[in-house]
């Protein structure tokens, strides 16, 4: 992937999981990667990773949910090095549970990371790559923006909305030299399963819901990379995801059988003490 050599770059969530794939990823072929997230020692440790590799990279702390914050670190970046390539808006959390047991606080950490935090990226980064005339936004949403995703109300709604933003600045961008990507994956094993807050019920007992394997985050950030360089609108994978978007597509009522087994599932599991 020679087309990401000598690129500048900015990850959102560096620390752990795709976005930690993702800047091992691209410094590997050669881009100057900047590890972007809230834990200083943890993005501070993917940096010094690609040092000690070979590669380039420095790292921000950077609360996605602090407009000020993303501003800083696209100026930052924009500053060092004279220009913004990529940006990726990778950061995200997830509280889950059925609607019923949801607090709004539990809607507005998820919204204010996952919704916010991507608009803040993708305004601020916008206004650059439009002012130099070229540059890629990459939106990670998941699987659960394209169709139906029970129990994950918050994290659905953000991801639906993400793909929303990200379609339509797609078009608007085209004819402006800014490319535009959304990414939706399956599932993909990653930290977030573990620190999920769930409502009424166990993280391993809500993982053991779910009947499609989990991608290993090194072979998503492959994937991501590959569907960025061809420049795709929506990036998805893996087999699985593919298969219930297509199935979604063509017709909805086809997967709600699959939406009432998790659902079943779930509540065999659920606690209510």
């Amino acid at each position: 992937m020679d087309c990401y050599c000598g690129k500048i770059a900015v990850i959102t969530g560096g620390a752990a999981g795709i976005g930690r794939s993702l800047c091992l990823a691209l410094a590997r072929h050669g881009a100057f990667v900047v590890v972007a997230g809230h834990h200083e020692d943890r993005v501070e440790k993917v940096a010094r990773e690609i040092q000690t590799r070979g590669g380039k990279a420095s790292f921000a702390m950077v609360d996605v949910s602090c407009e000020e914050d993303v501003k800083r670190v696209i100026e930052d970046t924009v500053a060092g090095h004279g220009r913004l390539d990529y940006f990726f808006n990778n950061a995200g959390i997830s509280i889950a549970g059925e609607m019923r047991d949801l607090s709004l606080d539990d809607w507005r950490k998820v919204l204010d990371v996952n919704l916010m935090g991507v608009l803040y990226g993708t305004h601020y980064a916008y206004q650059v790559m439009v002012g130099q005339g070229f540059g890629h936004i990459v939106n990670v949403s998941s699987l659960g923006g394209l169709l139906p995703f029970p129990v994950k109300a918050p994290y659905s709604t953000t991801k639906h909305a993400i793909a929303g933003l990200t379609s339509t600045l797609r078009t608007e961008a085209a004819r402006l030299g800014v490319k535009v990507s959304l990414v939706c994956p399956g599932l993909v094993k990653t930290e977030i399963w573990d620190k999920t807050l769930i409502h009424k019920a166990s993280n391993k007992d809500v993982t053991d819901i779910f009947v499609a394997p989990m991608l290993d985050v090194d072979k998503a950030a492959h994937a991501i990379l590959k569907g960025v360089k061809k420049n795709r609108g929506i990036i998805t994978f893996p087999l699985h995801a593919k298969i219930a978007w297509w199935t979604y597509r063509v017709w909805p009522p086809l997967l709600n059988p699959l939406g009432w087994y998790m659902m079943r599932r779930f509540r065999k599991i659920r606690r209510d003490e």
